[in-house]
């Protein structure tokens, strides 16, 4: 499997990566294994994939792009929008408007 996106890497969109994985005739669920392993601690083949993929698109928007399988596997252990949407403890709230009682 880590053969397969080795050789394809790039090379191919993700539906495409995953139809051969499929026709390798592993099941769904060591193929799932394999995509969330991390083999050298730089972060899990998913997420080595999502950072070529946003390469990919941001670079066919003409915006030069360097994400890598860390970077993505920092955002996703932050959580979606966690940084947007939570206010930190120590942020003051925000002050009252004259319609808020």
């Amino acid at each position: 499997m880590l053969d397969v996106y080795e050789r394809h890497r790039g090379d191919v969109a993700l539906s495409e990566l995953l139809d051969r994985f499929i026709a390798t005739g592993v099941a769904r669920t060591k193929i799932e294994a394999v995509l969330d392993r991390d083999p050298d601690g730089t972060g899990s083949i998913r997420d080595r994939v999502t950072a070529d993929m946003a390469n990919h698109l941001l670079a066919a928007m003409g915006v030069a792009s360097n994400q890598t399988a860390a970077d993505v596997r920092r955002l996703r252990e932050r959580g979606a929008g966690g940084a947007s949407t939570t206010r930190p403890t120590t942020d003051a709230m925000p002050p009252r408007t004259r319609d808020s009682s």
